[in-house]
């Protein structure tokens, strides 16, 4: 035992810095998956949207709050700060919510997981960056949405259908987080925390002046699960090893791997949601992943 921690200390730091950015990589695709099965669920009872939002920034923001005291602005404009919090916070989660409450596990986990790669590698071109992913890799990972959104005009009336775009709008919002935060090379506390407290400002104040509120009336159970998940594993730290992962990785390595998230949701759903997919459905996610497999053969540059 010792002498393995021994060789594992010994690793040089470019290899210990990517096995920390591997797991933290990881630990994502496990907190996400929760995000869309917990959300789906608690969206199902009593609370809303706008609830489950109020939830992941009031706790997160208060959570993080002692991290922006410490760090403050440091080295970042505040229209940077703003906008990080507005693609990586009230944006991203808006739409993602309310994505959620139309559509259905998998074809959320698709929309918006699946489609990361794609919309981070576009981004990464349109900045002048140049991803190493190979483009293969790419078109497989869209040929896998495109089945999934065939399926989806086949069957689902308008609710899913505006499901899933709303959820495409959430994965670019998320995209366009991971790319700015790596070119400010920000701490990843700091910017967990920016993340956090700005959203936490912005959308309380609205919150607490909307009627219908339904976090004072929740069985007691139901309401401890959401704060767990959307404020404390969703709102404090999702962000924090998501943004350690893209410090460490760049974004669009880190976003291969969170195109594993369908599988593991859609697979987790038929014992929590009751939602078995269709054959379809499978073979989208399949392929997502196929994708996910081939495109990151190859790094994307640092």
């Amino acid at each position: 035992m010792s002498r393995v921690v021994v060789e594992s200390s010994a690793l040089p730091g470019p290899a210990r810095n990517r096995l920390v950015g591997i797991a933290c990589a990881l630990g994502s695709v496990l907190l996400f998956s929760s995000f869309t099965l917990v959300s789906r669920l608690g969206l199902r009872s009593s609370l809303g949207v706008l609830d489950l939002a109020a939830l992941r920034f009031g706790i997160g923001g208060c959570l993080l709050l002692p991290i922006l005291l410490r760090y403050g602005l440091r080295g970042v404009r505040l229209l940077d700060a703003c906008a990080l919090a507005l693609c990586g916070g009230l944006g991203f989660a808006t739409f993602a919510y309310s994505g959620f409450r139309l559509a259905s596990a998998a074809h959320a986990t698709v929309f918006l997981h699946g489609t990361l790669t794609p919309f981070t590698y576009l981004i990464l071109r349109a900045t002048g960056q140049r991803p190493h992913q190979r483009v293969s890799g790419i078109a497989i990972i869209v040929a896998g949405v495109l089945l999934m959104a065939i399926e989806g005009l086949g069957k689902a009336g308008m609710r899913e259908l505006l499901g899933d775009a709303l959820l495409l709008l959430a994965s670019v919002t998320w995209s366009t987080y991971s790319v700015r935060l790596r070119a400010l090379a920000l701490p990843p506390a700091q910017a967990s925390a920016i993340v956090a407290v700005f959203s936490m400002c912005a959308f309380l104040p609205v919150y607490a002046l909307l009627p219908g509120k339904a976090l004072f009336t929740a069985p007691p159970l139901e309401l401890a699960l959401q704060a767990l998940v959307q404020g404390v594993l969703v709102g404090a730290t999702s962000i924090f090893i998501y943004t350690r992962a893209t410090a460490l990785l760049g974004p669009g390595e880190t976003a291969l791997f969170t195109a594993a998230v369908p599988c593991l949701t859609t697979l987790a759903a038929i014992p929590m949601l009751g939602e078995r997919p269709t054959l379809p459905v499978l073979a989208g996610e399949c392929t997502v992943t196929l994708g996910m497999v081939i495109a990151s053969r190859v790094k994307s540059v640092r």
